[in-house]
């Protein structure tokens, strides 16, 4: 006898919000726009028939590519754990550069700068491809500085400005840019 059984939602939580558009491959300063936790998940365990309940959370991305156009890229659903082994805590590990605290909210890294690397994967049923993520890590010190002021120069018209040394002992404010003025995204 069949039994005809509801399907486990195996989608990404974000998948409304990064739409059908794909990313673009390359590496790319992105920033945390979400985090989305998953509570009571029912879905089957690895390598098995058994169902299990568990906890979940995914990662959505932000970034612009060279022409200025944004993009969306979500990471896969992981299960909340904090063993040394877990996908969670790798993922953690590689987007902070160090190892995370135990007891500590991952939430707090919305808004946070990233290098991304995006790559195209085949999907399963073998029809178009997805951006996925490859690698993340922490923005290098100097280029974070670098980006922005690389932004700064695309979004004001080149105009002379008169040149200003600073003492060196003061330390240069961070420089905000908003690429487009009628952009509402943040990244």
């Amino acid at each position: 006898m069949a039994v005809l059984e509801q399907p486990v939602n195996n989608g990404n939580p974000f998948a409304d919000v990064v739409g059908d558009g794909l990313a673009p491959a390359g590496t790319y300063v992105a920033t945390v726009l979400d985090v989305k936790d998953e509570f009571g998940v029912t879905r089957q365990k690895y390598q098995s028939t058994e169902m299990e309940t568990v906890d979940l959370t995914c990662f959505l991305f932000g970034f612009r590519d060279a022409a200025g156009q944004p993009h969306r890229v979500a990471s896969k659903r992981m299960r909340i754990s904090g063993n040394e082994k877990a996908t969670l805590f790798s993922f953690l590990k590689s987007l902070l550069g160090r190892a995370p605290a135990y007891g500590w909210d991952y939430c707090a890294v919305k808004g946070q700068k990233c290098l991304l690397t995006v790559e195209h994967i085949q999907r399963r049923d073998g029809v178009g491809v997805f951006a996925a993520i490859a690698a993340l890590s922490p923005v290098p010190v100097g280029m974070a500085v670098g980006q922005a002021v690389a932004q700064a120069a695309v979004a004001v018209p080149a105009a002379p400005v008169p040149v200003v040394v600073a003492p060196a002992a003061v330390p240069a404010a961070p420089v905000a840019v908003n690429v487009d003025a009628d952009d509402p995204i943040p990244f």
